[in-house]
C-alpha cells in the first residue's frame, strides 16, 4: 500500500524532458496501431480515440472544407472541414460534436500523425456523422442542427502558430485553435447558427478535454452574436485525465507530455483560460490538464466518466495487466484501485459544484456503453437517464451527481463487452 500511495502524487515535474526515443518509438506504434488510424471510416464504433461522440441518434453529412484564407489548416496543411446535419423539422437546438484521437507528445509523432484521418483531411471521410447531446422529452432529441468536428491538430484543438514548423524537412501546422474559431465563423455566417437557442457541446477522450477547454470561448461568440441563445451546456465525455504519476514512477509520464504540447503547439496564444493561466503562471500545462483547469470553466457541465478508465490504465497509470500483459498482479491491482481514488479526489471540486452534474461508472472502459450504464446494481436509471434529467433542469447539485462506489467492473458484475477485465 505506502508502494501506491506514493504514486497518487501528481505527476508534474516541470523539468521533465520529452519522451524519449525509446518512448517515442512506443508512442508512435500505439498511433499507428490505433484504431482510429488504421480504418479511416470507422469514426462511429463506440471504441476507439477516433470514434465520434454521438450518443444520440445519427444522421450522416459531407464534410466542408473551409478557405485557406480562414488559416484553418490541418498538422499537415491540408484545409480544415467540418460536418453539418441539419435539422429536418427547423429546430434551433444545436450540438457541436468534437472528435478525440489522443494527443501527438512531440514533433516527430506530429509528423506521423499528419499522413492519417488524425492529422490531415485528406484523409478524411466524404461523409461523417453527427449525434445530437440535446435532449427531447425524457430522451435524447433525434433532430437537432449537428456539427461534427474531425480532429487535424493534436493538441484539442488548442494550438496556435502562425508559421509552419519544419520537422525532418517537412512543414507541419500548428492551427488547432483557428479550425475551432473558423467552424464557428462559418456555422454562424452560413449555417443558421446564429438563431441558436440551445447549444449542446460535445466530446469524447481527447475531444472531451476540448469540451472543457473550450466551451466558455463558444459561448461567449455565441453569447454575442446568437441573440436568442437561452442557454449554453457542456457534455465532455472520458474527458477527465488525470494529473497523475505513472506505475513506475518514470518521468515519461502524461503530465510531462502535455507539458511539452503546451510549449510545442504555442496553446499560451489565446487556446487556455486567462484566469487559469494567471492561476498558475509558472506552470501554464496544468491548464491544459481537466482536474486544474475545470474549475474555471464557467458554463454548466455533465461529466460522463470512468474512475478507472481503461485509455488512463493503459496510457496515464501505464500498468503493466492493461499494456497487454494480464492478469494484474497484486501490486497492479493494488495501483489501479488507488487510481480510482485518486480519480475522485481530483473529481471532487467538480462534485462541490451545484451548477454540475457527472455519472461516473466503475466499468473500465473507454467507449462505454453509457445508455446501459447504472451507478449502483439495484438501479435502473443509465447514465443518459441521468444526463437528461440534468439537461432538462429536473435535477441539480448533489442530485446531479451519481457516482458508482464500487471497485472495477461493479466489483466484477458488470458483463458488458466494453469493461475490460479485472484483475
Amino acid at each position: 500500500q505506502p508502494h501506491a500511495r506514493r504514486r497518487r502524487h501528481r505527476g508534474s515535474n516541470h523539468n521533465t524532458p520529452p519522451p524519449s526515443s525509446s518512448h517515442r518509438l512506443l508512442l508512435l506504434l500505439l498511433l499507428l496501431r490505433s484504431p482510429a488510424v488504421a480504418a479511416a471510416a470507422d469514426w462511429n464504433a463506440t471504441e476507439g480515440e477516433g470514434a465520434v461522440v454521438a450518443l444520440g441518434p445519427l444522421q450522416s453529412a459531407a464534410l466542408t472544407l473551409l478557405d485557406p484564407s480562414t488559416e484553418a489548416a490541418c498538422l499537415d496543411g491540408s484545409p480544415y472541414g467540418f460536418y453539418f446535419v441539419p435539422s429536418g423539422s427547423n429546430s434551433t437546438r444545436w450540438t457541436i460534436s468534437i472528435q478525440g484521437g489522443g494527443w501527438c507528445y512531440n514533433e516527430t509523432l506530429c509528423l506521423a500523425r499528419s499522413k492519417t484521418n488524425l492529422g490531415s483531411s485528406a484523409h478524411f471521410p466524404a461523409r461523417a456523422s453527427c449525434g445530437c447531446m440535446n435532449a427531447e422529452g425524457d430522451g435524447l432529441d433525434p433532430d437537432c442542427n449537428c456539427i461534427f468536428m474531425p480532429y487535424g491538430d493534436g493538441a484539442s484543438f488548442s494550438g496556435y502558430k502562425k508559421d509552419p514548423v519544419l520537422v525532418d524537412g517537412t512543414p507541419l501546422y500548428f492551427r488547432g485553435l483557428r479550425n475551432l474559431d473558423a467552424t464557428l465563423e462559418y456555422a454562424l455566417d452560413r449555417l443558421g447558427l446564429r438563431g441558436a437557442t440551445e447549444l449542446v457541446v460535445t466530446g469524447g477522450s481527447a475531444g472531451g478535454l476540448s469540451t472543457f477547454l473550450h466551451v466558455d470561448r463558444i459561448a461567449e461568440r455565441l453569447a454575442a452574436e446568437a441573440p436568442g441563445l437561452e442557454r449554453v451546456r457542456a457534455a465532455p465525455v472520458v474527458g477527465y485525465f488525470l494529473d497523475h504519476s505513472n506505475f513506475g514512477a518514470t518521468a515519461q509520464n502524461y503530465t510531462a507530455w502535455m507539458k511539452y504540447i503546451t510549449h510545442m503547439q504555442n496553446l499560451t496564444a489565446g487556446a487556455l483560460s486567462s484566469d487559469c493561466l494567471e492561476t498558475f503562471s509558472s506552470a501554464p500545462h496544468l491548464c491544459f490538464m481537466s482536474p486544474h483547469m475545470q474549475k474555471f470553466v464557467k458554463t454548466p457541465f455533465f461529466v460522463l466518466n470512468s474512475k478507472y478508465d481503461a485509455w488512463q490504465m493503459t496510457n496515464i497509470l501505464q500498468v503493466p495487466c492493461y499494456q497487454g500483459h494480464p492478469p494484474c498482479s497484486p501490486k497492479e491491482q493494488a495501483a489501479v484501485l488507488a487510481y480510482g481514488e485518486d480519480f475522485m479526489t481530483q473529481f471532487k471540486p467538480v462534485t462541490d459544484n451545484v451548477d454540475h452534474g457527472a455519472a461516473i461508472t466503475s466499468c473500465v472502459c473507454h467507449g462505454c456503453p453509457w445508455d446501459s450504464l447504472t451507478m449502483s446494481s439495484d438501479s435502473n436509471v443509465t447514465a443518459i437517464d441521468h444526463y437528461v434529467a440534468w439537461l432538462n433542469g429536473k435535477t441539480k447539485g448533489a442530485d446531479s451527481i451519481h457516482i458508482d462506489e464500487r471497485t472495477p467492473n461493479g466489483n466484477g458484475s458488470l458483463a458488458f463487452s466494453a469493461c475490460k477485465p479485472f484483475p
